[in-house]
């Protein structure tokens, strides 16, 4: 089928535009939210060649399509005229209700945390990616007191100082509040932050806090101030909603920011870098494996977005993370799983899946490999962890880190150059070729049931 073809039937099969509140796209998956999963058609969706696997997790329902995910979405987004109008909405609002009951706090909060942060992960790879690119340049012979030099480092390093203001507006965003207020918000708050001189409000003095780079605060923030705007919504008339609302908001907001959420979020990050300094200077090697090791699943749940606070923490205290070590392991597994079903296949259709996945894999985005190829065969996906965690094993054992946040993949790779010489970078890219070797070896010896 064309991709046209592909868009009308995966809009029936979800049952039709009427059956979806709101939908939107990331990376590789189509997200629906929808009013009435009865409706849907999940053996028909499964059976389409262009739906590499299906979750319903965190109250959205999510087709994985791959790198193609954007052209699929533009195909459907004129079959879905009508369906996320506020009308509709309001119309189905027992439904709505009833999803809200069935979610748990935790799949709420993930959701939330997961939808603020996944639509920035542009941002942060762009940024890690110039650094990378500067390190390679620089071993080249790229002079870093240079104009050159300086005007790209310091644009790489707006996409890390401004990260909360970014993550603020698409928590906004998600939360369905003004996006623009949360990001003035969450700009001042990097103004106050890192003041330099002492600055006071209401007689009290702000406390003087490393804000850049930190988004728990905001994370923190924006249901506070869903909370404030459904409030003025109640009780300030309509006709004073555009001047007054914002003055309240701003009012109410910044003093909890500044003096609470802003101090509380820093420690929090402080915290959780420091952590993972202990774990690398104490039990690296074993926490390194076990984070390798379970990569692949927390993907299939959605819950690596909630390692990006730790990792941005860590980087902006030291300068490095260690965390991101566990991707690198893994991504290289599943691309050397996937690359073993390819040869070892005899149905055609897998042989395609295999070597295509295992090279998107290998240059950018592994969700292929892991819904079209490993979940789906079983044994491949036990095969790849295993990898994972043992490639953890050495990567842990060496202290690799990464000096830059990116995934990691063969394009990638030179986001682990630092330091004092170029052994992190040579021990990293051991671990990829560790990684995908083993993965592929544990693959074809152990086999895959076809059916």
């Amino acid at each position: 089928m064309s991709k046209q073809e592909t868009a009308q039937k995966i809009v029936e099969y979800i049952g039709g535009a009427e059956n979806v509140e709101s939908f939107t796209h990331c990376a590789t998956r189509l997200r629906f939210a929808i009013k009435d999963e009865s409706k849907i058609n999940l053996e028909a969706l499964n059976a389409l060649k262009e739906v590499l696997g299906v979750v319903n997790k965190g109250g959205q329902f999510q087709l994985v399509i791959g790198p193609a995910v954007e052209q699929m979405y533009n195909q459907i987004t004129p079959l879905m005229k009508g369906a996320v109008a506020a009308a509709a909405v309001k119309d189905d609002a027992a439904a709505a209700e009833d999803r809200s009951k069935k979610q748990s706090l935790f799949n709420s909060v993930m959701a939330y945390v997961s939808g603020a942060i996944s639509p920035t992960l542009p941002v942060l790879i762009g940024a890690g990616m110039i650094n990378a690119v500067l390190a390679v340049a620089v071993l080249l012979g790229l002079d870093q007191t240079g104009g050159t030099y300086s005007t790209w480092s310091a644009v790489a390093n707006i996409g890390f100082t401004y990260l909360p203001v970014f993550v603020a507006f698409s928590a906004a965003r998600k939360l369905r509040t003004n996006e623009y207020l949360a990001a003035m918000v969450s700009l001042a708050m990097i103004v106050c932050f890192n003041q330099q001189a002492e600055m006071s409000i209401f007689g009290l003095p702000i406390p003087n806090v490393k804000y850049a780079n930190c988004i728990i605060p905001v994370l923190l923030m924006v249901p506070l101030m869903v909370g404030v705007d459904k409030l003025c919504s109640k009780w300030i008339p309509a006709a004073a909603h555009f001047t007054i609302k914002p003055l309240i908001v701003f009012g109410i907001t910044t003093p909890i920011m500044l003096f609470v959420f802003g101090p509380i979020g820093a420690a929090i990050g402080g915290a959780l870098a420091n952590g993972c300094i202990w774990l690398m200077n104490t039990v690296g090697s074993l926490a390194m494996a076990v984070l390798a090791g379970l990569h692949a699943i927390t993907v299939m749940f959605g819950m690596h977005y909630l390692f990006t606070p730790i990792m941005t923490n860590e980087l902006a205290e030291t300068g490095a993370t260690f965390v991101l070590g566990r991707a690198l392991a893994a991504n290289f597994a599943m691309a050397g799983a996937a690359m073993a079903v390819g040869v070892k296949a005899k149905k055609p259709e897998n042989k395609s899946i295999g070597f295509s996945s295992s090279v998107t894999a290998l240059l950018s985005v592994t969700e292929p490999a892991l819904y079209g190829c490993l979940i789906r065969l079983r044994k491949p996906l036990i095969c790849a962890c295993v990898a994972a965690a043992i490639t953890g094993l050495f990567l842990g054992a060496f202290n690799v880190v990464a000096y830059a946040i990116a995934s990691p993949c063969l394009l990638s790779l030179p986001i682990f150059i630092g330091g004092d010489s170029m052994m992190n970078f040579v021990l990293a890219c051991v671990g990829a070729a560790m990684g995908f070797g083993l993965g592929f070896v544990f693959t074809y010896v152990v086999g895959f049931d076809e059916e």
